[in-house]
């Protein structure tokens, strides 16, 4: 009975862990000055006004001086910190400070990961209550055509049973 709760207090801890993992994501604005072409380089084309219609294959090029960060914050006992604010967090670039020009936690962003089963002969007596604890973690975190999980086993070899899928079935 005892390892079936040590096998419910994994699943929880993991479960948390991937809730939170999500973390924070930043947009880090950048002053810098237009740069003008070198002697003898051609200037840069004009931008198309807004009113532009472009057709469905040609692309469409834009510059910007903001930078995603997608960042995971922990304390020094490698728990997640789930409660920062925008004016917690400073970004450097090169040792000069950047303004955070956003800020906003992404708790619904799309997992890609891989379960891997000890399915060695040390480990035959514990298999079925792994694969149960497995099947109930994708049952639980896997978000169905969002998130997508793969499921290897290993021996002295590991073996693809899986690959990256987005259905839980």
């Amino acid at each position: 009975m005892l390892y079936r709760r040590q096998i419910a207090w994994v699943l929880s801890s993991v479960l948390s862990a991937v809730m939170l993992t999500s973390g924070g994501m930043l947009a880090v604005s950048q002053t810098t000055q237009p740069q003008q072409p070198a002697p003898g380089q051609r200037p840069a084309r004009p931008k198309p006004d807004d009113d532009t219609t472009l057709p469905d294959d040609e692309v469409l090029r834009v510059e910007t001086d903001l930078t995603n960060l997608v960042f995971t914050a922990v304390d020094k006992n490698k728990r997640f910190i789930t409660t920062l604010r925008q004016e917690d967090v400073r970004v450097f670039e090169d040792g000069v400070p950047q303004e955070v020009f956003t800020f906003q936690r992404e708790t619904d962003r799309p997992l890609s990961l891989a379960i891997m089963i000890d399915t060695s002969g040390s480990q035959e007596r514990t298999l079925p209550d792994e694969k149960i604890a497995a099947r109930a973690f994708i049952d639980t975190v896997i978000r169905d055509r969002k998130d997508e999980v793969a499921v290897l086993s290993f021996t002295g070899e590991t073996t693809l049973e899986q690959g990256l899928t987005g259905s839980a079935a």
